[in-house]
């Protein structure tokens, strides 16, 4: 080797160490910026624990509390002044006196007896918003809290992770530029090149993955989020939609704010408001079930059944155990005249419920408390539906315009109604026996009449008189109806349904044991008191038969 040469060797030697020198000196810096980014994500971490230990701490004292509150002060206050009214109606005023005089007592002991909550006019209280005022909004903020700085200390995580890669890099360009000193020709600066453009890359990544600002929610607008979620939760839409707008306008990404006011804006019916805000959460990064259910089911009220349809499918893909999905997702397509396709949802959303039922008694436990709620909601939706198309509207329907509805409507109709008797016959059937209902119904139960017993002086009984339409006040409706085929000991359910509701203190249930052909009456009233009076509003009274619904019929509670 001549001297010039082993000069330029040594020049590229040189060259090399500083190379070499200038990737360490990067890779301190990283290591540095590492060492930065995991203190930070433990910082976060622990703040997230913190308020998390501090959510559930306010939670279970919160609830706590208000069950004391609740269950113990105000229905005891209840029951002392049901117990004067029942002394006052029998003439014992000593007694009247002092069941007032300790009920009178109580309300020194629990807030909820007390104002803003409790209204003496009514003898009423606002459950509602003592929550939210004891405990809820609070609690909402700490979970807040916790969602907030546990997505920071991910952010923060997912950036120590970054660089930890970049230190592996930078190890490669090490061994590049090492490499390229055992070799003398041209391939030597394919070598370098590769380390240097490896080192850029990796100079400019970590400074953008450092510098980009992380996406912290300030606290201002988790408190507007968290007093919004307090008014939504008594029913104050309107006033939480306002909380949830000043909270979107310190964080117009905030997903949980701009969920809750879509919810607040179904609630209202301001549909393309409500569905502008689930598209919105969507947007922001949060594509849970629940964002998912929502707007398929805001995208049913405003007629965009395929809409729906799509946004329910994916739900179902996440999650298909979901039954409301799945009922929903069988009205859409029923709504447009696909009635094979809706029945074959419906009969999934059945089959899923049976499975579900027989897996917690086979566990020895209860189905979950929503499994009956979205089967009684099923029936409660397609009842809308066959009240809208039939121009029967009340003010409790629920559902697309009729002229969203664009397909045979009689063949829906036919089908909705249908439809109803077989999710009604299912639910009580898993709910009593676990198992779908059995077998067909062989008898027969003329048209339910409603009377009321006329008494002589002597309060013996006269006769029954139609009472279809009552006044407020009544305490208790006869039912009068023929019957054969039945057979004792058959299982025997009455259901009351006030308002599209039913009414679980006014259910009955029995065995079958007035014979198989005849005439009775049932009794409908409040078996727990006779202070209780109906409230105004339409009954639907059912009676089952072995699960199967054998009749039904109407009465009503008016002012007059």
């Amino acid at each position: 080797m001549t001297n010039r040469e082993i000069d330029k060797e040594h020049r590229y030697e040189k060259f090399i160490g500083v190379l070499i020198a200038l990737t360490t000196i990067f890779a301190a810096m990283t290591t540095f910026l590492e060492n930065l980014s995991s203190n930070e994500a433990d910082r976060f971490e622990r703040l997230a624990q913190e308020y998390s230990i501090r959510a559930t701490t306010e939670s279970l004292n919160g609830a706590i509390r208000f069950s004391y509150d609740w269950q113990g002060a105000f229905q005891t206050w209840r029951e002392l002044d049901l117990m004067i009214t029942s002394a006052e109606e029998v003439g014992d005023t000593a007694r009247a006196d002092m069941f007032r005089a300790t009920r009178d007592q109580l309300t020194s002991l629990s807030p909820l007896l007390q104002e803003p909550y409790f209204d003496r006019a009514s003898e009423w209280t606002s459950p509602s918003q003592y929550e939210a005022d004891l405990y809820i909004v609070e609690s909402t903020i700490l979970w807040e809290e916790f969602e907030n700085k546990s997505s920071v200390a991910n952010a923060w995580d997912q950036i120590a992770n970054t660089f930890v890669l970049q230190l592996t890099l930078y190890a490669v360009v090490l061994s590049l530029y090492g490499l390229s000193t055992t070799i003398s020709n041209y391939v030597r600066w394919i070598f370098v090149g590769l380390g240097a453009l490896i080192s850029i890359i990796n100079l400019f990544w970590g400074a953008w993955m450092f510098f980009i600002p992380i996406d912290e929610i300030p606290e201002t607008a988790i408190r507007s989020y968290a007093q919004g979620f307090g008014l939504a939760y008594q029913g104050r839409d309107a006033e939480a939609i306002q909380a949830f707008d000043q909270a979107l306008s310190e964080n117009p990404d905030y997903a949980n704010a701009l969920y809750n006011r879509g919810f607040s804006r179904l609630n209202i019916n301001n549909l393309e408001g409500a569905a502008q805000d689930f598209e919105a959460t969507l947007a922001a990064g949060r594509d849970d079930t629940t964002v998912l259910w929502n707007l398929g089911w805001t995208y049913y009220l405003m007629g965009r059944f395929e809409d729906a349809i799509a946004i329910n499918q994916i739900a179902l893909q996440k999650n298909p155990t979901l039954i409301g999905v799945r009922t929903n997702q069988a009205l859409s397509l029923l709504s447009q005249g696909r009635i094979s396709n809706a029945d074959a949802e419906y009969q999934l959303a059945l089959d899923e419920a049976t499975r579900q039922v027989s897996e917690s008694r086979t566990a020895g436990l209860e189905a979950s408390s929503s499994l009956w709620y979205y089967l009684d909601a099923a029936s409660a939706d397609l009842e809308s539906l066959v009240d809208i198309i039939s121009g029967t509207k009340a003010p409790w329907t629920i559902g697309p315009d009729n002229a969203m509805i664009m397909a045979e409507r009689n063949q829906i109709r036919q089908f909705a109604v249908e439809q109803i008797k077989e999710i009604k016959e299912y639910t009580l059937a898993l709910e009593f026996f676990g198992r779908p209902p059995e077998g067909t119904e062989n008898v027969t139960v003329s048209p339910f009449r409603f009377v009321q017993e006329v008494l002589d002086e002597n309060g013996d009984f006269v006769e029954y008189v139609d009472s279809v339409n009552n006044s407020f006040g009544t305490k208790e409706i006869g039912v009068l109806f023929d019957f054969s085929g039945f057979k004792d000991g058959q299982h025997e359910v009455w259901k009351i349904y006030v308002n599209g509701v039913e009414d679980i203190p006014l259910r009955v249930e029995s065995d079958w044991s007035v014979g198989e052909n005849g005439s009775a009456i049932k009794f409908i009233e409040y078996a727990f008191s006779n202070n209780f009076v109906f409230a105004r509003g339409e009954y639907v009274v059912e009676l089952y038969l072995d699960s199967r619904l054998v009749q039904s019929g109407t009465f009503y509670v008016n002012d007059n």
